[in-house]
């Protein structure tokens, strides 16, 4: 039984290996990722079986995951709807099908057959970390890791963790819990209809990354809270996970709420709803405003703009609060700072405002500026020579271990063989 549980892995390993690496073009693009995937799936078959992988199969759990990549979807098609659509760069011809419909049934039931056959092998005793551990591995983790090896592009890595890795991860976390608690059918029900509408919608929400990335993970994240408060305790203890009984009290909407108000707050953070914060970096607006004060602003139509409005607008050095003190003919807007004695040189255009503003609330940005200066100077640490940056974070790795050995001291943590909540 080893052998063969070793025999699966590395063949999982290998495939993911190489799907990672070797990108064939032409038809080898569409055949050697459904050979690999196929190979895979006899191997599960050969080393479990297919009626012991189903064994726990649970019609409401199934049912659940379904309703969850409905809800994910329902998501996506409401923020195309607030931003846009833009066709699917997939091609629908009969050919083309064809390819897509074959590269895609073998990937999905190849990986939620081995995620099935790893869960209930390796999960019983320590379930969380091996749903964890399985997410990565069915993640974009290795090209995570060659997006941070320098030279480190900022902006091309956030965007990918965010709308690339971050969402795949979510997906996986709760596709891999499905999977502990009622085998690969429920995994199948969550991932087949997100893969299906990826690839046969002949239009897709063209959404900005930063609304993609908010999607992909919220969206996850309350079906996993939902599933997981539904659950049976049975189901949960015959995973491997110990309930206490209070997490079936009225309490358990807690992290119901937690995540709406993440949501919430991120979403108004990132001004998708027509209303957005922005802390005041400069003095130009004393005494009206001052640096660290946290300002409201709201999306405003630049014809409902007039003269001693305070708005944002955007320049080539970034981003500036003034006051309108003239709309000239051409509808460009003439702007300047309460503590300036003349106008701004450049005027306004009309495309450039961002918003309005509607409230000021004092001081409370400062917070964000230390962050920001805090995570300046993480990066200058970064990006420093090689051996100042090796002995940095050796250092702050002995001082984290050596932290932990010392706050687990005279605790049998090793004896801990299950995921308590």
């Amino acid at each position: 039984m080893r052998s063969k549980q070793l025999a699966v892995l590395t063949l999982l390993l290998v495939v993911k290996a190489l799907l990672h690496f070797y990108r064939p073009g032409g038809l080898l693009a569409y055949f050697i990722p459904s050979l690999c995937w196929v190979l895979v799936a006899l191997a599960v078959l050969w080393a479990c079986g297919l009626r012991k992988l189903l064994s726990y199969t649970n019609k409401t759990l199934t049912i659940m995951a379904l309703l969850a990549a409905l809800f994910q979807i329902a998501l996506l098609v409401d923020a195309g709807l607030i931003t846009k659509f833009g066709k699917s760069p997939v091609s629908f011809t009969p050919t083309a099908i064809a390819l897509n419909t074959l590269m895609i049934t073998t990937s999905l039931i190849g990986v939620e057959l081995s995620r099935a056959y790893l869960l209930r092998t390796y999960g019983k005793d320590r379930p969380l970390l091996v749903i964890i551990l399985t997410a990565l591995l069915y993640s974009p983790t290795p090209a995570m890791i060659a997006m941070l090896i320098p030279p480190i592009e900022p902006l091309s890595t956030v965007k990918f963790l965010g709308s690339t890795f971050l969402t795949e991860l979510a997906k996986n976390i709760l596709a891999s819990y499905l999977a502990l608690l009622a085998g690969p059918i429920a995994s199948l029900a969550y991932t087949a209809p997100l893969k299906t509408f990826q690839w046969y919608s002949p239009i897709l929400p063209d959404l900005p990354w930063g609304f993609e990335s908010l999607i992909g993970v919220v969206a996850p994240t309350i079906s996993l809270v939902a599933i997981d408060y539904v659950t049976p305790a049975t189901t949960l203890k015959r995973a491997g996970i110990n309930v206490k009984p209070k997490w079936r009290s009225e309490d358990s909407i807690t992290p119901v709420l937690t995540v709406l108000g993440i949501f919430l707050t991120v979403w108004f953070s990132t001004g998708l709803l027509g209303v957005f914060p922005t802390v005041v970096l400069s003095g130009s607006m004393r005494p009206t405003i001052e640096v660290g004060d946290l300002l409201i602003l709201v999306k405003t139509p630049v014809e409902r703009i007039k003269p001693g409005d305070i708005i944002q607008y955007a320049t080539l050095d970034g981003m500036v609060v003034h006051r309108v003190v003239e709309i000239r003919d051409d509808g460009k807007l003439i702007t300047k700072g309460d503590a300036c004695s003349t106008p701004d040189p450049e005027p306004v255009h009309p495309l450039n405002v961002r918003g309005r503003l509607i409230a000021i609330i004092p001081k409370v940005g400062w917070t964000s500026i230390y962050m920001k200066e805090g995570i300046r100077t993480l990066w200058s640490l970064v990006t420093m020579n090689n051996l100042t940056l090796y002995g940095t974070v050796s250092a702050a790795t002995a001082t984290a271990v050596l932290a932990f050995y010392k706050t687990r001291r005279g605790r049998r943590w090793k004896g801990r063989r299950r995921w308590t909540r």
